[in-house]
């Protein structure tokens, strides 16, 4: 591995301004296709998201379940009121079901989806992914053979799955699309994790059958597995391991018009990390501003699950009927589609003259704190249930205009080349990791108070608005190699 030289780093990302193409080239029919094919797999990141907070209420899967495993006390335990206090079902079988798949994410993100997209390319690791994905959710349906063991094997393994596919889809997007549209297509991926966990709770609204629910995110995963073999590898990457010819043939696939330019862009970029080399673990904590911009990428993470949202998508069931609301399928449908809402908001604004990322996750912060505390004080004094209903819509449109999609794209924007592979190895790992540590909690939270649980999170989205005031910056219109300047407050790197 080449040693740093920070000096000769800053100087070469900085001079990459003027290399960049003007998009002389287009992206063609190819290049949306490939950028199309691989959004269904942030479709099955957000139907993994979503299908186990409804599937956990079906009467088919407390009767397969619970039946038999967690009523040998009380033959009413497995009822639909009574699973409510079934403290074996809630904190075994519910608790690690929810948990694992995250568990599996962050081990997959983490160790297996780094090394084969950076030895085996953009594609492998993304079908590998998918595929993993599709095997435990069989395992975890049709093939669990009414095992709880071969279950939540299933969770873990469909979980590791995704987060080796997900390490390398916006990678992938980002290296097929143009200059232009790289920002937005950053931001598609959580609107497409959106529509995932929309699609996840319609499926389940409609059919009542557990396994069908539980094999969602297999097969879209099923799908992308096969189907991203039919759309280039990425010319990065191609150009990066077999040299600039072949890049150059890739490239010619994904565009229209003459792409010398982009190629000599990419070409000089792909031998400015050669020449700069990759940083260490060790180096990204013994820098100030590197160890900075570590901590804010990693904490984004850790402050998105904070808001509380994917407690709320994974336990749905339980908490919108505790929170007196009728149907709770139907309430979970409007909800997913007021996110939706707010997610194409959110797309519309993060580069325009009205938005950015800091005043974004600021103002959404406020249109999520305050409601949270609204919901729980209204259950806890018997309010009107309309109240809780509105509030948690406000909630949810307030967590799509940023927390969903600003923590995904910001890490991207804060590293330089050099610094980039392990940061955001960092970053997914965290995001996994406190994702699993909520769903641990969340149901020991829902089972002392409904009411305090969302007091809770109202409170820790207040904590997420003090974290964005101290450290986030506004890389709106910043170019990407003077990023990491504005986190800079000591000696530069250069002089050191």
């Amino acid at each position: 591995m080449a040693t740093l030289h920070a000096g000769s780093l800053s100087r070469s990302f900085a001079s990459d301004r003027d290399r960049l193409p003007a998009d002389s080239a287009k992206a063609n029919t190819t290049a949306y296709v490939a950028v199309c094919t691989a959004m269904v797999g942030a479709i099955m990141f957000g139907l993994d998201q979503g299908n186990f907070g409804n599937v956990q209420g079906f009467d088919s899967f407390r009767d397969h379940w619970c039946k038999g495993n967690y009523d040998k006390e009380d033959p009413l335990a497995c009822t639909e009121e009574g699973v409510k206090n079934n403290h074996g079902w809630q904190t075994e079988f519910i608790l690690w079901g929810g948990s694992l798949i995250t568990l599996g994410a962050a081990a997959g993100g983490l160790f297996l989806g780094p090394v084969i997209t950076n030895k085996c390319g953009r594609r492998l690791c993304i079908s590998t992914g998918a595929a993993v994905c599709f095997i435990g959710c069989l395992l975890a349906s049709y093939l669990s053979f009414d095992s709880i063991a071969i279950f939540m094997i299933g969770r873990f393994v469909t979980g590791f799955g995704v987060g080796v596919c997900c390490f390398a889809l916006p990678m992938y997007n980002s290296e097929i699309a143009t200059p232009r549209i790289r920002g937005t297509l950053g931001s598609m991926f959580q609107f497409n994790v959106v529509v995932g966990g929309f699609i996840a709770t319609v499926i389940t609204l409609l059919s009542q059958d557990w396994m069908i629910g539980m094999m969602l995110p297999g097969i879209a995963g099923f799908l992308v597995a096969i189907a991203v073999w039919f759309t280039p590898e990425s010319p990065r990457y191609v150009m990066a391991q077999k040299g600039y010819d072949a890049g150059v043939v890739v490239l010619k696939k994904v565009r229209t018009g003459d792409v010398t330019e982009e190629a000599q862009s990419i070409h000089h970029q792909i031998e400015s990390e050669k020449k700069a080399g990759m940083v260490s673990y060790k180096h990204m904590f013994s820098h100030r501003s590197l160890r900075k911009r570590v901590f804010i990428a990693c904490y984004l993470q850790i402050a998105q699950q904070l808001t509380g949202v994917n407690a709320f998508l994974s336990y749905a069931n339980t908490l919108f009927s505790g929170v007196g609301i009728q149907n709770p399928y139907v309430f979970n449908c409007i909800w997913n589609g007021v996110m939706m809402a707010g997610c194409i908001g959110g797309l519309l604004l993060i580069d325009s003259p009205r938005g950015g990322r800091r005043i974004q996750l600021l103002g959404s912060t406020v249109l999520m704190g305050p409601p949270l505390l609204i919901a729980g004080f209204a259950f806890l004094y018997n309010w009107p249930g309309v109240l809780e209903m509105i509030m948690m819509c406000v909630f949810g449109l307030g967590f799509q205009l940023s927390w969903g999609m600003i923590p995904w794209l910001y890490p991207s924007e804060i590293f330089n080349m050099a610094e980039k592979d392990k940061a955001l190895s960092l970053a997914v790992f965290w995001q996994y990791a406190i994702n699993a540590a909520v769903a641990i909690c969340t149901p020991v939270f829902l089972a002392w108070s409904m009411g305090g649980t969302l007091i809770i999170f109202g409170v820790l989205n207040l904590t997420n608005f003090v974290f964005t005031i101290l450290f986030v910056e506004e890389t709106k219109g910043v170019p990407l190699e003077d990023v990491p300047a504005l986190f800079q407050r000591t000696t530069p790197l250069a002089s050191r």
